[in-house]
């Protein structure tokens, strides 16, 4: 059985989606999907089965289907980063707005969920669907509930119950104060875990602890784990350009993690050829007067050799370029690569052919401005960081074709 576990973050969320999509067009399907607040939210309709519905949602229908506030109210909300570590701020913040122990009406979220779930339909799949809340009774009662535990009838109110975040007017439900299932278990694998689920694939939408503990917890089961590339903003942003995005960067990053896409920072196909080994050949092929010209960049007194390359130029590449400490020769060549398309200013969020990338790179303009740079290098050794990287990479590109 393979489960799907679905992180709570408000409209972070759409990058779930995006996940998702990647994951069924890699032929996966679910036996088990739990989630937490908007990731329980989500569940459920990939639970009902209707992408069509879910991106509709998503891209077509704006703020004022979920919350009932004006816009310039939804100007000052849509930034706000709604995560356990920065509550106290948000709360004080949301103090300035509304009364105290008022909130925001998210009556349009409970209609556009009747209008839009079919509980029947859901309940009938046959599907492990799971959600986390609390409810506040003179204590504090973590709930981890799958639809067996939940009465029929009653589906959305629990959805709204998991997905009760502090700004929203209290929710109670049966008497009891219900709150989000974030303060519980904001990615709640363990539910799966306890089922009988050993192989789990897991999309962040957060980077807190809370999140990372419970990975390392569960550190024994087969769990594939999807992680946002950049910070996907505020917990409230409904802009249609901002949700598009945020849905496109989980799909590409779904796809590099399963290794589909190559890339860094960027998004490759067709780099199966590309090897390990294959790139360090390449990148120990510079020219002894490039590895000079680099050394002078740099100021390294060394011999301009092979063994400089290989034990300074080649770090100090993998620091420019912003690579982690254990990068590998691979790394590095994409990285060259990826930092020559963003000189042109092209999309980072996008598919690039990587041989299109190499013969249009090196055609367009590096090898121009090689001679240049090389003479401002030899003029002025203490350049700005971002002109060293330009002279690096450069000098590389011009030796790997």
């Amino acid at each position: 059985m393979r489960g799907l576990v679905l992180e709570g973050g408000g409209t972070k969320g759409a990058y779930q989606i995006g996940a998702y999509k990647a994951l069924k067009g890699m032929g996966m399907d679910f036996q088990g999907i739990t989630g937490s607040s908007i990731g329980a939210l989500n569940g459920a309709y990939m639970v009902q089965n209707d992408i069509r519905i879910m991106e509709e949602i998503w891209l077509e229908y704006d703020y004022k289907h979920f919350i009932n506030v004006d816009f310039e109210t939804y100007e000052k909300l849509k930034d706000m980063d709604l995560s356990m570590k920065r509550m106290n701020q948000i709360l004080s913040l949301i103090k300035k707005s509304f009364k105290e122990n008022d909130g925001i009406d998210i009556t349009p979220l409970r209609e556009m969920l009747e209008d839009t779930l079919d509980e029947d339909k859901i309940r009938n799949k046959g599907i492990d669907f799971g959600m986390v809340t609390m409810y506040i009774d003179k204590k504090l009662n973590p709930q981890s509930l799958f639809l067996e535990d939940i009465p029929k009838g009653r589906l959305v109110d629990y959805l709204i119950a998991s997905a009760s975040l502090p700004i929203f007017k209290m929710n109670v439900m049966d008497n009891k104060l219900y709150v989000d299932g974030m303060f519980v278990d904001n990615l709640p694998i363990g539910m799966l875990e306890k089922k009988g689920y050993k192989d789990i694939v897991a999309i962040r939408i957060q980077d807190n602890l809370q999140g990372t503990i419970s990975i390392k917890k569960h550190s024994d089961l087969n769990l594939k784990v999807i992680y946002p590339s950049e910070y996907l903003g505020g917990s409230m942003n409904k802009d249609r350009d901002h949700i598009q995005k945020n849905i496109n960067l989980g799909y590409l990053d779904t796809m590099k993690t399963f290794e589909k896409y190559d890339g860094v920072r960027f998004y490759f196909r067709n780099a199966g050829d590309i090897t390990e080994d294959m790139c360090f050949e390449k990148l120990r092929r510079m020219k002894k007067e490039d590895i000079n010209l680099l050394c002078q960049v740099f100021n390294m007194r060394r011999n301009p050799d092979l063994r400089t390359l290989m034990e300074a130029i080649i770090p100090k590449a993998g620091e420019l370029l912003a690579l982690p400490r254990n990068f590998t020769y691979r790394d590095l060549y994409f990285a060259l690569y990826e930092n020559a398309l963003e000189r042109k200013g092209k999309n980072r969020v996008k598919v690039y052919d990587i041989n299109s990338v190499i013969n249009d790179t090196y055609r367009d303009n590096l090898i121009d401005y090689r001679e240049l740079r090389r003479e401002e290098a030899r003029l002025n050794i203490k350049q700005k960081k971002e002109h060293r990287k330009s002279v690096l990479v450069d000098c590389f590109i011009s030796n790997l074709k």
